[in-house]
């Protein structure tokens, strides 16, 4: 925030009587960051008396206030995401060129900031696993007593340093926080091999946190190669079928069609948060990095799983030309 003292009339002119006194008082406060105190040494005067004149330099229009965004974020695209989709944070990175490395570089970093500012003791934040959310994980620095959740079971990935596990645990000790965290898949062969694994203590209680969740990190996935791990661990048939039933976007192991309507063919199989259990939570911020995410990231925003985003400008100008076509 940005504050500054100017003179009457505009700037015309310097203003006379009580209110020169006024605007440098205003100056030593707000441009200079001077006490009230310090400022009533310094004239001689009371503290209250520099608060009146304060006062009395907003009530003449002489002190303007200007919010600045940070140079590296898009507050137009923001504020459009924010009106179009009823979001209660939206986050957009300026673009640097056509590098998804560093676009998911700076959206991860973005979004551990957000992270560290509203996360507070008895927390109980669900995390997602991926590339961006090792970025978050690596710009994490907060030490805050909160329970942190794995929202699903890990597949293994080569372009990923930490699995589900791993991330949820390191975050933990990072933050001097608890881990609810399990090892195994997030996609099982059958309803039977499911329910046996969700009765494992360890899956339990992970499962369990996330009856309480106040606040979640969440990755949108496409659902094409590489861009959905869900996707990626099934067969080419069961692909297509969900095709198909309309899937187009994954959100930590929950698939969504374009209208943002849940797709629950594999609900029996997966080890993961729900959609019910999204919704129940105070507060959920989806990642997303890459353009070909588009019409995966509009259903998550039309799903109600999530209220907030963090993005990228190209990503996001996409997900709002793609609404008005």
């Amino acid at each position: 925030m940005t504050t500054t003292s100017e003179g009457a009339a505009g700037g015309a002119g310097r203003p006379t009587g009580g209110l020169s006194l006024a605007v440098a008082v205003a100056r030593r406060v707000h441009l200079d960051g001077a006490s009230k105190v310090q400022v009533a040494a310094e004239l001689g005067i009371t503290r209250f008396k520099v608060a009146r004149l304060l006062d009395m330099a907003h009530e003449a229009g002489l002190v303007r206030t200007v919010v600045a965004a940070p140079a590296e974020t898009d507050e137009a695209l923001e504020q459009a995401l924010r009106e179009r989709y009823g979001l209660r944070h939206v986050v957009v990175t300026t673009d640097a060129g056509d590098d998804p490395a560093m676009a998911r570089l700076r959206v991860g970093r973005l979004a551990a900031e957000w992270a560290e500012h509203v996360v507070a003791d008895g927390d109980v934040v669900g995390l997602a696993w991926g590339r961006t959310m090792s970025v978050v994980h690596e710009h994490w620095r907060r030490r805050v007593a909160a329970t942190f959740v794995q929202l699903a079971g890990s597949l293994v990935r080569a372009d990923v340093d930490r699995n589900g596990p791993e991330l949820v645990g390191s975050f933990a000790r990072r933050s001097g926080g608890r881990a609810a965290l399990f090892y195994a898949p997030l996609l099982v062969a059958d309803a039977t091999t499911a329910t046996a694994l969700r009765a494992d203590p360890a899956v339990a209680d992970a499962l369990r946190q996330a009856d309480e969740l106040t606040k979640a990190l969440v990755a949108v996935g496409a659902w094409s190669e590489g861009r959905s791990t869900v996707f990626d661990a099934l067969p080419l048939d069961e692909r297509n079928a969900l095709r198909r039933a309309g899937v187009c976007a994954e959100v930590t192991g929950v698939l969504l069609d374009a209208e943002g309507r849940v797709v629950d063919d594999l609900a029996d199989r997966t080890l993961a948060v729900t959609a019910d259990q999204l919704r129940r939570a105070d507060h959920v911020v989806a990642l997303a990095v890459g353009v070909d995410r588009a019409v995966a990231v509009r259903a998550a925003l039309r799903s109600g799983l999530v209220d907030g985003l963090v993005t990228h400008a190209a990503l996001a100008a996409a997900v709002l030309a793609g609404d008005r076509a």
